[in-house]
This record gives C-alpha cells, structure tokens and sequence, in this order.
C-alpha cells in the first residue's frame, strides 16, 4: 500500500476514534481538526471519501443509535435523553431521530417497548 494511503487511513481511524470518544459533547469542526492535526475541511473530505457520509450525518448517527439504546433500556425522558446524547435542543433531536428512523422518539419507544 503505498504511503499516502496509509496516511489518510491513520487520519480517519483518528477521526472515527475522535467522534466515538466525543459524539455527545459538541463537537465543532475545529475540534475535530486539532484533535487529529487536518485542517476540518479535509478532514471532513477524507472522512466522506471513505465512508460516504459527512463528519456531521456520522455524528448524528452516533447520537441517534445512543438515543435508540436509552430509550430502550432506562426510563429516561425524550428532554434527558436527548440533551444527553448530545442534541441541544429537542426540535433538532426529534427531527433528526425523524429523519434516521422515520418515527418520533415517542413514537419508537412505543412501538419497541409493550
């Protein structure tokens, strides 16, 4: 393999690492820059060439599939659950649980837990 390529595989195991270490904290591009040494731009391009999603869609993912686990498993509110994992606000944190699972956080943990 050559060199380069070892490179940008080291710099999106960092990034990876980095998000899965952070993803319920707010995170800003810069942050993900200085922790793995890449301007956030390129970071945010290698990332995506290799995954197929943005830093931002994977983080979101992230924070949904901890929410999905919380609802399942403790007798959290959707508000905790969601400042929790990450979400500053329970608009953003509906409408993307929305948009990654096609249902409200209500609405999930009704379905899921009878």
């Amino acid at each position: 393999m050559p060199q380069g390529n070892i490179t940008y595989l080291r710099h999106n195991e960092k990034i990876t690492i980095y998000l899965t270490k952070n993803y319920c904290n707010d995170i800003k591009a810069n942050d993900i820059g200085d922790a793995v040494g890449l301007h956030p731009d390129y970071a945010n391009h290698i990332f995506k060439k290799a995954f197929g999603t943005t830093i931002s869609d994977y983080i979101a993912e992230l924070r949904i599939a901890h929410a999905q686990r919380k609802l399942l498993t403790t007798d959290m509110s959707i508000t905790d659950i969601a400042y929790e994992c990450g979400f500053n606000s329970i608009a953003r944190f509906n409408a993307t649980f929305f948009k990654k699972i096609q249902c409200t956080p209500r609405e999930y943990k009704k379905k899921i837990v009878k």
